[in-house]
Order: structure tokens, then C-alpha cells, then sequence
């Protein structure tokens, strides 16, 4: 039977029809990407997406969490799956580019503190209805107003079904807890009860109420089950919220189970009082497999790149590849790859998991629980697993508990393993990281191409005896906002073998990766080089430790690269300086040799960089500059002291690629305060950047369009 075959059948077999069954948009070359989810854990990557044209993406989620306010809302609703996974999805997925998109969020997010009294959360929710502008409730008041019109119409529309239904059940002696319970919550249970109690219906008019990017999917056919599990030890975890709970059982989860619902007292009484080998066989019998939401499967067949995303494994992703058809499905798709991204750390689910645990696991529940023999080469064709850099130094020892891994017990080719350090200061993935590797990686199998996108900065700061100026310069990084140019900054501070505590105090900076030179290796050239082969960014910035240059100029050398502009930008002293012999005078004072140099020897520089590549730069010698990471990479870079400035000055040239500068600030040390230009070094660099024209080097054949 074919992929088609069987899609077919199984929308047959639920009543609907191709035409009706959601498609992907027709669009030329369109990647289209699938994304099992929970509810946060793998919120980075799917954000990330919305960065990239040509991407179509679906999400992926099953819907049995119970817990807190969840539970409560699906015990007063019977029959709901839980809308906490696919509101945060939906909510994930709102373009932040306007702020009614943001003010939504902000609404949908909000949280009745605990033990909110019913009257106090009434009288919010019934000026929503009413569409009151001036909310009576002020966490909320700015936010509303902030929203579209046809905002308000659906948010009165969903909370009016709500609290029609919650009057209702009052009457019948049943009352609702509002404390703790999300507005986004109540707004999908209207919507679920305006939807004819039909889940998939209202999670597909609740997006489209948000309109968001992307598409938000169960993965069921919307039926009602509760999800429970059984430790190793025997213990039962009688709902979801057991399962992902803190448990004073460390022994590992053993299996879980779909029931149509809880066990009763007298069925538990009678699990509890079988032996352990035969509570699992007992709940096994009563284990119901769903069937498959038919455009789950039809997205899964039509699939470019599947991806198993992190999570809470036991509740946010296992129950997902236990859905009937969906892990036939994805073997039958063999043009698409399927990455499955393992969890950096160890979740209350899986506290003592390891990396082929998580892969031994994921292969026992997409065969239908051991009962068929999965074709695991078509089940994951690509594995990326975290990995730190082990040369980042750190101030103590303790570092992230990463899963560990032993490639040799893997259950999949040792070839298909990607390791790298993609984690955030947060500890979570950095979405933009992830994606840059599996589209190079799609790229590069597929021969498929998207538009490039700029997402990290990474700023590189050498350092060497900076004792006096290394805390100011990391603290004025670290508050650098980047916001306004939508990207994220990290910073690689390299120490060349200082002899002071420069190493020591940059360690107390916590959002400062560090790295030293090693060996025999030392010189300004080789930090920058090993800063730059370190930094996770495609945008890198070099930017010197010794306090003479403002932070802030670094926007101004950033901007033209991230609008696409310019791939080389400098940042010039000269531009901005009006008296240069004065400001000479006061670095070198009394030393004529140097001043000289100083003077005469930037005019030098200039000149020649005319002479020899026929293009004029005012301020060659700068410290603070930025590029493309793709440009910077391709250059074949040798030197190893304080001429690599004028090596990458020249190779840039040979590129021909063009070198904007900008003004900046400069505030200049003298020789007592510690500045360490020397007529030796200033010789250097000019002989570096004749020799690079006189003996050209081959360019790397990176792409770095």
C-alpha cells in the first residue's frame, strides 16, 4: 500500500475528503515543515521560523495535559482535551511586529492570580464581553486597549459561550476555581463550546482568530482520553500531571498508557493489589489508540523536514508517535528528513535519562509500544545532541547537566549524530542556532536555498592585561540592547595569557563566555581568530578591552549589516576628529618617535590602502569593526599579532567587498594608562598588508552570498 493509499483511507474512514483536508499552500520551492511540540519546550525553534520566507510550518501537539487550571477546565468540560499546549503554541505564533499582536499576547497569557474570588474575575471577563475600553481591571486596562477591533468582537463572543455554560453548571451545584487559570484558557473553552464541543474545529478557528503564523495541529482525531503511566517500581501515575510531576520515586517511567478515563477507586483498588509484573498487562488492556487528525497525516506524507523537538518527552511528544498511522506514515515519507533534537537536560519526567534512553524510548512508541518493527532509518535520519565547548573556561566546575551520550549504544547510525553548543544563557536551545544548522543541513542534501537571515551578534573582545577596564567594558556589552534590530548578541572574550587578573574578573561577568590562549600561542591575531572560531553568531564584531571605544557604537556598525546593506562595516576615529595632532600629543606626550608614527603613519595606511586595492579607508587601524560571518570565515587568515587587523582589511579588498565606515567615539588611553601601540607593531601591519597584495591567497569557497 502506498503513502497515498493510506492517507486516504484514513481520511475516508473519518469522513473527510481530500478537497476538505487542509493542504499545504501551493508555493514554489516552499519548505514545508513539520514540528512535533509540547507546550514550551521546543518554543525557540518554532519562533525562530517566522524569521525565514518560504517556510511553511505546522506544529504538532497532542492535547492530554490535566494539571492545575487545565485539569480543573477539562473536568468541568467533559469530554475537552486540554487547550493549554495548543494555546501556548497559538500564542507562540503571533508576529510580535505590531503591538495589538503584543497587547493579544498579553491578554491571552494573563493569569488570575491564585484564589481569585469569582466576582473579582467576573468583573473582569464581563467588561471583555461588554467590550468596556476602560477595563476595570488594570493589569489588563492598557493591553485592551492596545487590540484590534475585531479583537474584542471574538474575545466577548468566546467568553460570553464561557460564562453562559459556567452560569449554567452553578446552577447545577458545580462551580468553577478561577484562581490560577489563564484568560487564553477560558477564551479556548468558549471557543471549544461554540465549536459544537468539536476540539480540532475550535483549534483551527482559534488561530485563525489570532492569525498567527504557521499552523497549529492535534494530533488526534479530537476524541477524549486521559493520559497515565506505571513506573518500573510499580507505581501507577494516575494522570498527566503525575506523570511530569517532582516524584520522591526516582524510577523510570515504564510505559504509558491512553485510557478512556480514570480509573474508577474500585479499578485502582484492584491494580494496586496485582503483583508488578501484572499491573502493566492490566492497564495495556485497557489502553485505547486514537486515530490520527487526517491532516496530521496528510502534512506528515507531504512533509520536506519532520522534526521531534525537545520537551517533556513522557507527555508533550511519546504520546504523539503512539497515534495510529502517524509513525507508519512518517517511514512512508522518504524524501523528508527527520531530525530529532534531544532534550539538553534532564526533565522531572526522565531525571536520569541519557541521550540513547531518549532514542530507545522514541523507537519503543513509534512501534506501536514493541508490537511492529519500525524501519528506524526512516524513522530519524538526522540526530543533534548538546554538546559544550569544552576550551570555554568557566569560574567553577559546575556546569549544565547535559544528557549524557555514548554514540557506540546508539540506535541509529553514528554518521546521522550532529553535537554542538546550541544553548542560550537561559539553558534552553537557541532557536536561531538550531535552524541555521538544519537548513545548512537541508542545503546541503537537497541543494535548496532561503533567504539569508541575521540573527546573533557575537562580540568578540581580546584581551591582554585589562585588569583596570575589562569589568566596565564586559558590563557595558552586557547591557548593549539589540532589540531594535531584532537579534541577539553574545560575547567571546579571549585572554592572550594575561599576567594580571584580567581571566578572574571577566569570569565574574555571567553572560560572558571566556576562552584562553593556550601553548605557545599568543598574540592579538591569534585571540581574534580563536574568538571567531568559537562564536556562534553570523554577525561578529571585534571590540578591544581596553575601554577606549563606546559599547553603543557597536549598533552603528551592526545596523547597515543586519538591513542587508553592507557585509564589512569599520568604525572610524578618524570621521569624528577634529584636532588629531592634539589628541597625538596627549597619548605619547614627550615620545617623538611615537608620535610621528601615530600622526603620520594612519595617513600611510590610507594611502597605501588606495594604492594597492584602489580603495580609500580613513581609519584602517580601527578596533571596533563588523562583519558578515559568512565573509569573515571565507578569508584565508594567517597572521597571528596586531597585523590580522590589516590582513582582514586587505583580504576583504581582494574579495571585493565593499567597506563602509561610520563614525565613532574615542576615547584615548596614554602610554602610562597602558596603551600598547609600538613602532614595531605599526611596521608589521604595513609589511602584512603589502605582502597580502604581493602574494594573494586563495579565497575559502565558502558562501558567504
Amino acid at each position: 500500500m502506498t503513502t497515498t493509499d493510506a492517507v486516504g483511507i484514513m481520511l475516508a474512514l473519518a469522513g473527510v475528503s481530500h478537497r476538505e483536508c487542509w493542504r499545504w499552500p501551493s508555493m514554489d520551492k516552499l519548505l514545508k515543515v513539520v514540528i512535533f511540540s509540547g507546550g514550551r519546550g521546543a518554543s525557540n525553534i518554532i519562533k525562530a521560523f517566522q524569521d525565514y520566507a518560504k517556510i511553511d510550518l505546522l506544529i504538532l501537539v497532542n492535547a492530554y495535559d490535566d494539571g492545575l487550571s487545565t485539569g480543573r477546565l477539562r473536568a468541568f468540560i467533559p469530554g475537552m482535551l486540554g487547550p493549554s499546549d495548543v494555546r501556548k503554541n497559538i500564542i507562540n505564533l503571533i508576529p510580535d511586529h505590531t503591538s495589538a499582536a503584543k497587547s493579544l499576547k498579553t491578554i491571552l497569557e494573563h493569569r488570575f492570580p491564585d484564589k481569585t474570588p469569582r466576582h473579582v474575575a467576573l468583573t473582569c471577563l464581563q467588561a471583555f464581553i461588554n467590550r468596556e475600553r476602560d477595563l476595570p481591571y488594570p493589569e489588563l486596562a492598557q493591553p485592551y486597549q492596545m487590540i484590534a477591533v475585531r479583537q474584542t468582537l471574538w474575545i466577548s463572543d468566546y467568553l460570553k459561550y464561557f460564562l453562559e455554560y459556567e452560569q449554567k453548571q452553578r446552577d447545577q451545584g458545580r462551580s468553577f476555581d478561577y484562581g490560577d487559570t489563564s484568560i487564553g484558557n477560558l477564551l479556548f473553552s468558549g471557543c471549544y463550546l461554540a465549536s459544537d464541543q468539536d476540539y480540532n474545529r475550535a483549534t483551527q478557528l482559534f488561530q485563525e482568530k489570532c492569525e498567527i503564523f504557521g499552523r497549529v495541529l492535534n494530533i488526534t482525531d479530537g476524541s477524549n482520553q486521559v493520559l497515565v503511566g506505571i513506573q518500573e517500581s510499580g507505581s501507577y501515575l494516575v494522570d498527566e500531571a503525575s506523570i511530569v510531576a517532582v516524584r520522591s520515586d526516582r524510577s523510570k517511567i515504564a510505559d504509558l498508557f491512553l485510557l478512556p478515563d480514570y480509573l474508577t477507586q474500585e479499578a485502582l483498588a484492584t491494580l494496586q493489589s496485582l503483583p508488578v509484573h501484572q499491573r502493566r498487562p492490566f492497564l495495556d488492556a485497557r489502553h485505547v489508540v486514537p486515530n490520527a487528525n487526517p491532516e496530521a497525516i496528510a502534512a506528515l506524507s507531504q512533509a520536506d523536514l519532520i522534526i521531534y523537538g525537545p520537551g517533556t518527552q513522557h507527555s508533550s511528544l511519546y504520546p504523539s508517535y503512539m497515534i495510529a498511522g502517524v509513525p507508519e506514515c512518517i517511514e512512508n515519507n522518504e524524501k523528508a528528513e527527520k531530525v530529532f533534537i534531544g532534550n539538553m537536560a534532564p526533565d522531572h519526567d526522565s531525571p536520569s535519562a541519557t541521550v540513547q534512553e531518549l532514542i530507545e524510548r522514541f523507537f519503543h512508541f513509534m512501534s506501536d509500544k514493541g508490537r511492529r518493527i519500525p524501519n528506524k532509518t526512516n524513522l530519524i535520519t538526522r540526530l543533534f545532541v548538546q554538546e559544550p565547548d569544552g576550551d570555554q573556561i568557566a569560574l567553577t566546575k559546575d556546569r549544565t547537566s547535559y544528557l549524557p551520550m555514548n554514540i557506540k549504544d546508539l540506535q541509529i547510525d553514528p554518521k546521522s549524530v550532529t553535537t554542538g553548543d546550541w544553548a542560550e544563557s537561559s539553558g534552553r536551545h537557541s532557536g536561531d542556532q538550531i535552524i541555521a544548522e538544519l537548513l545548512t543541513l537541508f542545503k546541503q542534501l537537497h541543494d535548496y536555498k532561503l533567504q539569508s537571515h541575521h540573527f546573533l551578534v557575537s562580540i568578540v573582545v581580546p584581551a591582554l592585561n585589562e585588569v583596570q577596564t575589562i569589568r566596565r567594558v564586559l558590563q557595558d556589552l552586557i547591557h548593549l540592547d539589540f532589540s531594535e534590530l531584532g537579534v541577539g548578541k553574545e560575547i567571546v572574550l579571549v585572554d592572550g595569557g594575561s599576567q594580571d587578573d584580567t581571566l578572574k574578573e571577566a569570569l565574574q561577568e555571567r553572560f560572558v563566555r571566556c576562552f584562553q590562549l593556550k601553548g605557545n600561542d599568543k598574540g592579538r591575531g591569534v585571540a581574534m581568530r580563536l574568538g571567531l572560531s568559537k562564536a556562534k553568531g553570523n554577525i561578529i564584531v571585534f571590540f578591544p578591552a581596553d575601554g577606549e571605544y563606546s559599547a553603543d557604537d557597536i549598533l552603528k556598525v551592526v545596523r547597515p549589516i543586519v538591513e542587508d546593506q553592507f557585509q564589512c562595516v569599520i568604525g572610524s576615529r578618524a570621521i569624528k576628529c577634529l584636532n588629531v595632532s592634539q589628541v597625538i600629543k596627549k597619548i605619547y606626550g614627550n615620545n617623538v618617535s611615537m608620535y610621528l608614527v601615530s600622526k603620520y603613519g594612519g595617513y600611510i595606511l590610507s594611502f597605501f590602502s588606495w594604492l594597492l586595492f584602489n580603495r580609500y579607508l580613513s581609519d584602517p587601524l580601527s578596533s571596533l569593526k563588523a562583519f558578515d560571518s559568512g565573509l569573515l570565515r571565507s578569508l584565508p587568515l594567517k597572521s597571528k599579532g596586531m597585523d590580522l587587523d590589516l590582513e582582514i582589511i586587505a583580504r576583504v579588498h581582494q574579495s571585493q567587498t565593499y567597506i563602509l565606515e561610520v563614525p565613532v567615539d574615542y576615547t584615548p588611553r596614554t602610554l602610562a594608562e597602558g596603551k600598547k601601540s609600538t613602532v614595531a607593531a605599526g611596521l608589521l601591519a604595513l609589511y602584512r598588508f603589502v605582502a597580502c597584495r604581493l602574494f594573494p591567497l586563495k579565497q575559502s569557497t565558502s558562501d558567504h552570498s
